[in-house]
């Protein structure tokens, strides 16, 4: 390998050891010795790809997030109509759903990361360039899909982006705390309430 595809090489196998050691045991009880031990490299190897363990839980963080992204991309671009959005935007929040019921270990560590960055204004700017730009990501989306379909959004995109993402926050901190009252079917339900509510589409137009 060349010594580009040796680092990408290292950061991918760092992220999915990070990503292991995150899950089994929490963002506070991890370290990097335990990421670098899950990898089979030194800690040092850690240290010369990522500036410490907030920061390796941002890159986790934003690899996850663009696959989701992605995801939400692609559906969109098959979507022309307000009742294949909805179908669209259903099998994503399930999925999501599920993916909180199968790694509540994952989305525990999350909440603990997003505490810790509640107290560290550094952190804080960082943690908002990731988090703004997955918001941006679902406004874009939202601007798209409205003008290919010709329907109206009745709350500004940022806006509508926010609550989506506050919603899902608040039913995965919810499902960590009574996970009997949380199925992943509220994900999709309490979304598609949500989007139906903020969409006006002109039904003469196909919608």
């Amino acid at each position: 390998m060349t010594r580009a595809e040796s680092k990408a090489e290292t950061r991918r196998r760092l992220l999915d050891a990070a990503e292991t050691v995150f899950h089994d045991q929490g963002y506070h009880a991890a370290s990097l010795s335990h990421v670098a031990s899950q990898a089979g490299f030194t800690k040092g190897a850690v240290y010369s790809t990522f500036e410490s363990k907030a920061d390796l839980f941002l890159a986790v963080l934003a690899r996850r997030a663009a696959g989701r992204q992605a995801a939400i991309r692609a559906a969109l671009e098959e979507t022309a109509s307000a009742d294949d959005l909805l179908a669209a935007t259903a099998a994503a929040l399930s999925r999501f759903g599920d993916s909180v019921a199968s790694e509540r270990s994952f989305w525990a560590a999350l909440i603990e990361f997003m505490i810790v960055v509640g107290r560290d204004e550094t952190l804080q700017a960082r943690f908002a360039a990731h988090h703004d730009a997955s918001r941006e990501a679902v406004a874009e989306s939202a601007r798209e899909w409205a003008e290919r379909s010709g329907a109206t959004l009745t709350v500004e995109p940022q806006a509508l982006a926010t609550a989506v993402m506050a919603l899902n926050i608040g039913l995965t901190l919810e499902s960590l705390i009574a996970p009997d009252e949380v199925d992943p079917q509220l994900y999709p339900d309490a979304q598609l309430a949500l989007l139906q509510g903020a969409l006006k589409v002109d039904r003469g137009q196909g919608g």
